[in-house]
C-alpha cells in the first residue's frame, strides 16, 4: 500500500469501518512508515481531544464528528 491509499483510509480505519483485507493492508503499512503513522497519531489525539471537550459541559456547541469527517474527507485535496 502506497502513503497517498494509507492516508485515504485512515479516518475509516479509526472507525472501525474498514474490510479486514484493508485493515491487515494499514496496519501493515503503518508498522513500516513512520510519517503515515504520525498522521495517524495525529488523527487520533484529534478525535480523542474532540471527543473529551464535546463530552465536557462547558457551553460550547461542538460539532458533530461523523458530519465533520466527512466535510474533512470530501475536501481532502492529494498532492
Amino acid at each position: 500500500m502506497d502513503c497517498a491509499r494509507s492516508i485515504e483510509l485512515l479516518s475509516e480505519y479509526s472507525a472501525g469501518s474498514l474490510g479486514e483485507n484493508d485493515i491487515v493492508l494499514i496496519r501493515t503499512h503503518l508498522l513500516d512508515c513512520v510519517d503515515c503513522k504520525g498522521v495517524f497519531e495525529d488523527l487520533r489525539l484529534i478525535v480523542q481531544t474532540a471527543t473529551l471537550l464535546r463530552s465536557t459541559e462547558n457551553g460550547i456547541a461542538y460539532p458533530d464528528e461523523e458530519l465533520l469527517w466527512a466535510r474533512v474527507s470530501a475536501g481532502r485535496v492529494m498532492h
